[in-house]
């Protein structure tokens, strides 16, 4: 089947608009016999690419489809689409649904059905999404309104993780790459200006890997192409931002707060408001704000005049004390 595609001219600035304002003056001029091949049907276009050029001549999203038929206005429903998100650091995203609807000259689309989105550093699906090639937050804006879904294919490193072994030891090399995996319901993410990509999930928000579970209300997570660019297509977690009942389990160990700050490229934490940790060997901590090191493994207390720091130590009846008998 042949393939149409709107920048056969040779211009870069061949927009789209253009492209289906000459196939509306060719369906009503041209020949029957130019249809032979089954180009288009009667009522739109089949097996069509459409580029879309930003002010710097390159290429910002591709769209591919079965078929492209013409709505109202710049609208056009699109059976089949495969939408090629192109971001400033050359970074490339593939979109896919059963169908959708298009506004290629704003370059906005929606649809109900579920949209599955393929990326070097993550993968996601939902259902009632729409997207936004230029928003407020940034570019390829993607929004899902309900059963959000999100693999990323790096793992969120514990602050204040038990390490197993000692740091030269040749057992803490991995061989495999840790994922991530969240959902919620309510999700939208973009591409930002530094590189990378901001996930924000809104509604009963959980997010596992294979050493750390977090389980919030509202959560923003940032996600940086590695700077290795020898592997670059593993992104990592370099931030996350969570609110709304935080509970962050680890193995032997529990936090609580309103809220909840990571960032582990540097390996610090923060808990604030009604914070608390509870550790299965060390005993709880609680106050107001609780720094997380990961250098240390230590949890700080910070207190103020509303509420003390408070510690409890566990199995304390079995400490031996002297002038104390049994």
């Amino acid at each position: 089947m042949a393939r149409v595609r709107p920048n056969f001219l040779g211009s870069k600035k061949f927009s789209p608009f253009t492209f289906f304002l000459l196939f509306g003056i060719l369906g009503k001029f041209l020949p029957q016999s130019l249809f032979a091949e089954n180009t288009f049907s009667s009522e739109g276009a089949v097996d069509v690419t459409i580029p879309s050029f930003g002010p710097d001549g390159k290429i910002s999203w591709e769209l591919e489809a079965d078929e492209v038929v013409p709505a109202e206005s710049s609208q056009y429903f699109v059976k089949q689409p495969n939408l090629k998100m192109i971001t400033n650091d050359d970074a490339l995203t593939r979109a896919s649904s059963d169908v959708g609807i298009f506004d290629l000259s704003k370059g906005t689309a929606r649809g109900d059905t579920s949209l599955n989105v393929l990326s070097n550093v993550f993968q996601a699906s939902g259902n009632q999404w729409s997207w936004q090639e230029i928003s407020e937050k940034g570019s390829h804006q993607l929004t899902f309104a309900s059963d959000a879904y999100v693999y990323f294919k790096s793992e969120i490193e514990p602050v204040i993780a038990k390490p197993a072994v000692e740091k030269n030891s040749p057992a803490k090399k991995k061989n495999k790459i840790e994922k991530t995996v969240a959902n919620a319901d309510v999700m939208e993410f973009f591409a930002i200006k530094q590189g990378g990509y901001r996930f924000i999930l809104d509604g009963n928000v959980s997010i596992s890997g294979d050493s750390l579970e977090i389980k919030c209300m509202k959560m923003e997570i940032l996600v940086e192409q590695d700077q290795n660019k020898s592997v670059i297509s593993y992104g990592r977690i370099s931030e996350v931002r969570a609110s709304g009942n935080v509970r962050m389990k680890q193995l032997g160990r529990i936090c609580r707060a309103d809220n909840l700050i990571l960032d582990t490229t540097n390996g610090k934490g923060l808990l604030t408001g009604n914070a608390r940790v509870e550790d299965a060997e060390w005993g709880v901590v609680s106050g107001e704000k609780v720094e997380l090191d990961r250098e240390t493994g230590k949890a700080r207390v910070l207190g103020d005049k509303s509420a003390r720091p408070r510690l409890e130590l566990p199995n304390l009846g079995k400490i031996k004390l002297p002038g104390f008998k049994k």
